[in-house]
């Protein structure tokens, strides 16, 4: 009876244990762990529940186990209940805890699958769909051969795995995915013969046949907080088991590993449905090869944007050259039409008004010869001098418009222009126009005969606009010729008060040919106006309410 007291006075844990190959086989793998905590905790007692892992999860949720063994992506799963780890199993075929299980993926001997490509459509058997070993390593390692579990017929048999064996050899699957060393344990227990069986995507070097690689192992973890102190006497048994001359619990290690192979099939607390950069690594390191494609495909058609961009620059940039140069072609082929027609009416010009002044001359020379000496003989001979400086201004019209024009040589604005005014103020005088002249000091270098004629065409436009205009009284008309040195060169202006001029040869005048057909004027202002371009000066006309004013600007050197 005293010897009863203790044990009848024992707190009692329940301990689950995942039995993953029935409850008979637990019993006898799990019974020297139990009966080394009882032998060292004499005070407690221990006793094992071998549960699949559906019942695992249900007895932990309802409260009813102290203390789990089970495998790392289960323990992963649990955590929400609040597990402590406190040791590593230490299996027997590695004699370590931190690359002890495996995953391997068996046919029959004489299945003609050789390649796991040819599973597709295949009915193919595992456990459990959260299994490690039993389902989740393997099919890990088919999807990153690009065979995913969509293209399988898969079937999850349930507890215990052993009856994945007989269904694999009964031909009832086409291939089963089975934690690995279990099939070597099943023939040295006579259940299975080896010579049946044949492994795909076998790794080199294997203790076990297996067809991936080596994770973490099992686990001996408290549930829910208990006793410190307690958990300190159960670690330290642990820690000191021994069977069959040999450790067989170990420190907890990390399972970094298992919680990113959980994460990548969206299992465990590491994965957040909700994190946009979680699902963004999934998808990374699931589709990185077509991620990979995508990118190459993108970036070449990038850069091939940007050589089409390079060539329709350039392209662009030859188009505009191209323009300017038609342009500038153009620019000459009127220059050269505009010179053409001011030589072909020079020409016409010329020969039009030489007879006239070859008889006028002869008349004059005639009058000179029968008169008797006198004002009429000296009116004669005025006659023949003013002919003869006509045909010489046309000869001059027609050099200036079909040849280069004569050297430029200095000379001084004011002197040209008394000159002028000396000229056509008998001609103002006679028409009641009253003719200023207001100069600077100065010289020009210019072509001096080509300036004379513009300005000596521009005073005649002015006397015969006041010979158009209308007035009450003959003698209240007035021009101005002024010469004025400014920045870059000299501007002449002629402006009288006659009234001004039709818009339409301002108009023209702000063109590259100017009328030809305005009241008479647009010869001599084509003449002038072209002339004005050729020493490399300007021609503008404006009205200024009164009249108008025609405006020759000349740079320093032309």
């Amino acid at each position: 009876m005293l010897l009863c007291v203790p044990l009848a006075s024992a707190e009692t844990y329940r301990v689950g244990l995942l039995a993953f190959r029935g409850e008979m086989q637990s019993r006898a793998e799990w019974a020297p762990t139990l009966e080394a905590l009882n032998r060292a905790l004499p005070a407690h007692r221990f006793e094992g529940r071998y549960l699949t892992q559906q019942q695992l999860d249900d007895e932990l949720a309802a409260g009813r186990l102290d203390f789990v063994v089970t495998n790392p992506a289960h323990f992963v799963l649990s955590r929400g209940q609040g597990l402590n780890w406190l040791a590593s199993y230490l299996d027997p075929h590695y004699g370590q805890a931190r690359q002890s299980v495996a995953g391997t993926l068996w046919v029959r001997a004489d299945s003609d699958i050789t390649d796991v490509g040819q599973l597709g459509g295949k009915p193919v058997g595992a456990v459990h769909q959260q299994a490690f070993g039993g389902y989740l390593l393997v099919a890990e390692q088919l999807r990153r051969q690009g065979v995913l579990p969509a293209e399988l017929k898969l079937r999850f048999t349930g507890y215990p795995v052993d009856a994945l064996v007989y269904l694999l050899r009964d031909g009832a699957l086409n291939a089963a995915m089975l934690p690995a060393c279990l099939l070597e344990s099943m023939v040295q227990e006579g259940l299975v013969t080896r010579t049946d069986f044949r492994a795909l995507m076998v790794q080199d070097d294997a203790i076990c046949v297996r067809s991936t690689p080596l994770y973490p192992g099992w686990s001996f973890a408290a549930v829910g907080a208990a006793d410190e102190a307690l958990l300190r006497a159960i670690s330290q048994a642990l820690l000191n088991l021994e069977h069959r001359g040999r450790p067989q619990w170990g420190a907890a290690i990390r399972l970094d590993d298992v919680e990113r192979l959980l994460a990548d099939w969206q299992l465990g607390p590491a994965f957040d449905s909700t994190s946009p950069l979680q699902l963004l690594r999934q998808v990374i390191d699931r589709y990185w090869p077509f991620l990979a494609a995508l990118a190459a495909i993108v970036l070449a058609m990038l850069l091939h944007h940007y050589r089409v961009t390079l060539l329709l620059l350039r392209r662009t940039l030859e188009r505009d050259k191209l323009h300017d140069l038609m342009q500038h072609k153009e620019q000459e082929l009127a220059q050269a039409r505009q010179r053409t027609l001011v030589g072909e009416m020079a020409t016409g010009l010329a020969h039009e008004l030489n007879q006239p002044l070859s008889a006028i001359q002869a008349y004059a020379q005639a009058g000179e010869l029968v008169s008797e000496a006198g004002p009429q003989q000296e009116a004669f001979s005025h006659i023949v001098k003013e002919t003869e400086r006509g045909a010489a201004i046309i000869r001059r019209f027609r050099q200036w418009a079909t040849q280069p024009l004569p050297v430029a040589e200095p000379f001084a604005p004011a002197d040209l222009c008394r000159d002028l005014v000396t000229r056509i103020g008998p001609r103002a005088a006679a028409k009641g126009v009253r003719l200023s002249v207001h100069t600077e000091a100065g010289t020009l270098l210019s072509v001096r005969p080509a300036i004379e004629q513009i300005l000596n065409n521009l005073l005649g436009n002015a006397l015969d606009a006041h010979a158009r205009a209308t007035r009450k009284q003959a003698d209240n008309g007035t021009m101005l010729l002024t010469a004025h040195h400014q920045a870059g060169g000299w501007r002449l202006t002629v402006e009288d008060d006659a009234g001004g001029v039709d818009s339409h040869i301002i108009e023209a005048m702000q063109q590259s040919l100017p009328a030809s057909h305005y009241h008479g004027m647009g010869i001599g202002l084509l003449v002038s106006h072209r002339l004005a371009l050729r020493l490399g000066g300007s021609l503008t006309l404006v009205n200024t309410g009164e009249g108008t004013r025609a405006t020759l600007f000349l740079p320093e050197e032309s």
